[in-house]
Parts: structure tokens; sequence; C-alpha cells
């Protein structure tokens, strides 16, 4: 039988059953939504009464000194900021976790060296504590700090979770997160187990990728080298499990221009190459081979010659048979050559590849004379498009690339990458295919991240990407569905 709607919510919340609940009374709660709303009743306002006691009884240093510690004593690290983004892990973390280092602590009583906060409240005030609470937070004094893998989403009712490190997964009981979770997402904090109800003591605000699983399964093997991996150890490395959260959340919120390179595995280093030459068309006809798969006669149709037919200026592709990377393609272009008049431009995008082509140019055009390279990263790149006024929109290539034929053709040609794929040689799986990587646990747990990555991506590129692309390679690597 309900309570009556004025009645105290039996919930434990304090409020009214018709304040607490409001359309609930027609749906009864169930006895885990019971537990959860007792709980989280039971921690309104504590972290406010939990910072006053660390305060009178460490001091006022000792927040600043937790911070330095929380931060790896990074020597540029500025001042406790209390609009940190790691101020949801940072608090339950030194509440829970931090200790006055007695070679090093400004805290002055030396009972409260090497004792974490919390614990030291359950000694001197735990028999006042309601008998919730103080489950709840010897649970907390428990519990590591680790990187957790969302592997099941309920909207607006929680998640489940696995520990990237022990495999523990567990039901979490969270509202309002679980709204903007997916599956393969990776969180770094406290899950804090109380009765049989999971919540989030620690989250940090930002959900990292799930390819950042690779550099955490790197870690888990060292970890491992050790002894098992468990709760108890996972204490053991608590700094080593923080330097990895702040290295992967610095990344994430300022990701670094990332180190471009051609299907060479060359370096981009943009080179234009300029050369004196005697004539237009001896040079043509000592360069037209670079072209490859055109002819003369193609090259010629966009060349403007002069009355007799000769050669006054050209531009062409330069050419080679295949591609390292992609098995499928015919041919990868090196560079563009612009022959006018008496100078000749080339344009590569490495160093090697402009000394490979300065070396083809002095050897077939003996008369040709190098008057100059001028060399530009692409970081400096980047900043001079930024300063260039924008070009007017291509309405026509825009229409082209919206075509039904080029977005099919696009379709096939990612289709041919992803099938490729699997048998490359991945940096981030330590050189080896993914088909070889899958044979041991941890390979395999990449694999699967990487490829839950790809599903991720592909869902925000033009055109998406085939979901059955994403099927056929979890069928021939043995991942299932």
């Amino acid at each position: 039988m309900s309570p009556n709607r004025n009645d105290l919510c039996p919930c434990g919340s304090g409020k009214k059953y018709k304040h607490c609940h409001g359309r609930a009374a027609q749906t009864p709660a169930s006895s885990d939504d019971v537990a959860w709303r007792r709980l989280r009743a039971v921690l309104d306002g504590f972290p406010t009464t939990m910072l006053r006691f660390v305060r009178a009884a460490y001091g006022d240093a000792a927040l600043h000194e937790g911070w330095d510690e929380f931060n790896l004593w990074e020597e540029h690290q500025e001042g406790f900021d209390p609009d940190s983004p790691h101020l949801q892990v940072f608090m339950p973390w030194f509440f829970h976790r931090w200790a006055p280092d007695p070679q090093e602590t400004r805290v002055a009583d030396a009972t409260l060296h090497d004792r974490a906060p919390t614990s030291v409240l359950l000694e001197r005030k735990g028999r006042r504590l309601d008998p919730l609470l103080r489950r709840y937070l010897e649970a907390c004094v428990a519990a590591p700090f680790s990187f957790h893998e969302i592997v099941g989403v309920e909207p607006g009712h929680g998640f489940r979770a696995r520990d990237v490190f022990t495999g523990d997964e567990r039901q979490v009981m969270e509202r309002s997160a679980s709204h903007s979770m997916e599956r393969g997402d990776i969180l770094f904090g406290q899950l804090v187990t109380c009765d049989g109800i999971t919540m989030m003591e620690a989250c940090s605000a930002h959900v990292l990728p799930p390819d950042d699983k690779l550099e955490l399964i790197d870690l888990r093997e060292r970890i491992g080298a050790h002894g098992a991996v468990s709760p108890e150890s996972l204490a053991e490395w608590d700094i080593e499990l923080r330097e990895a959260y702040l290295d992967l959340i610095e990344a994430l919120r300022h990701p670094p221009i990332p180190r471009l390179q051609n299907t060479d595995g060359e370096p981009t280093v943009f080179h234009r190459l300029s050369f004196a030459i005697p004539s237009a068309q001896a040079a043509f006809d000592a360069l037209k081979h670079l072209a490859l798969d055109e002819t003369e006669p193609d090259l010629l149709e966009s060349a403007d010659v002069d009355a007799d037919g000769r050669v006054r200026s050209v531009s062409f592709a330069w050419k080679v048979a295949g591609n390292p990377v992609h098995p499928g393609w015919q041919n990868t272009v090196l560079g563009q050559i612009e022959i006018d008049g008496d100078r000749l431009v080339a344009d590569v995008n490495s160093t090697e590849r402009a000394a490979r082509l300065k070396e083809i140019v002095e050897s077939r055009c003996p008369d040709a004379r190098h008057t100059g390279t001028d060399v530009q990263t692409p970081e400096e790149a980047l900043v001079q498009r930024a300063g260039d006024e924008e070009p007017p929109e291509d309405a026509e290539a825009a229409s082209l690339a919206q075509h039904p034929e080029v977005l099919e053709r696009i379709r096939e040609l990612t289709a041919e990458h992803y099938e490729n794929w699997i048998h490359q040689e991945i940096p981030a799986l330590g050189g080896l295919s993914p088909m070889d990587a899958v044979e041991d646990k941890g390979g395999r747990e990449k694999v699967e991240a990487l490829i839950t990555q790809i599903e991720r991506d592909g869902r925000r590129m033009s055109p998406p990407l085939d979901s059955a692309v994403i099927r056929r390679m979890r069928q021939r690597l043995g991942l299932g569905e």
C-alpha cells in the first residue's frame, strides 16, 4: 500500500512523498531505486562537511599539498584551482587516498601522517555517523581509482562498466551521465559499491575515446608483470594511473598537431624546387615519362604549344606504380611538375621525395640549373592559410562531391581500405597486423578498441561508413558481432 501523498517518502530523502516521486506514486519504485535514493540522501552535503573536517584536522595547507601531489608535482602547475576540470576526480582522491608524507608534509600533527582523511574521520567520528554513510565511506577507503570501459548503457538509469585492469564488471546507477555515454567510452574515477548499489564517487569530467584503451592495456601489462592485477595492486600503482589519466585528458583537451606523413611513411614537409631550363620542350621530352600512365597526347591536350607544336608550358603529376599502404591503388602521385618557358617548378611533400626528384631532373636534364628550394612545414602552411582570404566556394565542385556516382566510389574505396587494413602492419599494435594481433588477449582487446573507434568515426564520415564493413571486419578477425 502506497503512503499518503503528504507522508514522508520511505526512500529516506526527507521529502514528502508527492514531491519526491511526483507521478511515481502510480509506479512503485524498485528496491534498487529506493536504496539509491537513500544513499544519495545521506551523501547530500557531505563533501562540504568532509572538507571542513580536513581543514580543521590537517590545516589549510593540506588542500594545496594534496593538489600538488595529485598533479604529480608538475613544475609549471599553478596552485589549487576550484574551476579545474579535474576537480570531480581530485576531491574524492584527496579525501580517500591522499595522505601526508612524513618527510615532505606541512601537516604538523604526526598522528595524521600517512593517514587518509576519510580513514581518520571514520576513526574519530564513525560511531556518530549514519550507519549507511559509514558503510559507504568504508567502501570508499577500499575502492581503487581506475579506468572503466562502458560496455552497456541504459539512458536515464545507469550503465555497465568493466574495469580495464581487473576485468571486474558492475552495474552503475547514474541518472544524468548515462544520457551522454555510449559503448566503448572510457572513464577514470572511483566506483564504490555499498549495500549492493554501485555509484560513481569520482569520475573524470571528460570521457576518453575507445582507442585510448591501447595505452591502458600496455600499462596493465606492466602492472601484471609484477603480480596479479587486483584492486589492492591498483592502489600501489596510484601514481602511474594518475599519470596516465592526466596525460590522456591533456591530449584530449589540447590535442597536439598530428605528425603528418605521406604514403611512404615520410614526415610531411612541403618542398618547392625551382630550376632554370633552356627549353620547355626539351624538359618535357626528358621528364614526360614521370607521368607514368598518361600518354604524350594526353599531356599535350592541356599544354600550351606554339605554332610549330612545340611545348611552351605544361603541367603534370609525377607518379609511380602501386602504393605501399593501399594495395588496391594502381599508382601513387609523388608530386606535381610545372614547366613554363625557361623555368621548371616541382612541388613534393617530403625531404626524401625532394632529393629524389632533384636527382632525376639533373640527370635527365643536364642543362637544367637548380635555382633554389622553398621549404614549409605543415604548421607554417596552416598559419599561412589562416591568414589568406577565404577562397570563393566552388559550387560545381561541391555539387560533384554529392553526386551519387562519386559517393558510391568513395564508399567502395573506403570499404576496400578497411578490407586491407586487417592485414596491414599497425604501429599502435606494435607493428603487428590486426589479423596477427588478435592471437593473444591484450592484442585482441586492442584490435577491438580500434574497430570500435573506426565504427564511431565512420558514423561522422561523409558518406557514413557502411555498417556492413564493420561486420565483415569483426567476422574475419573472429571478434563476433
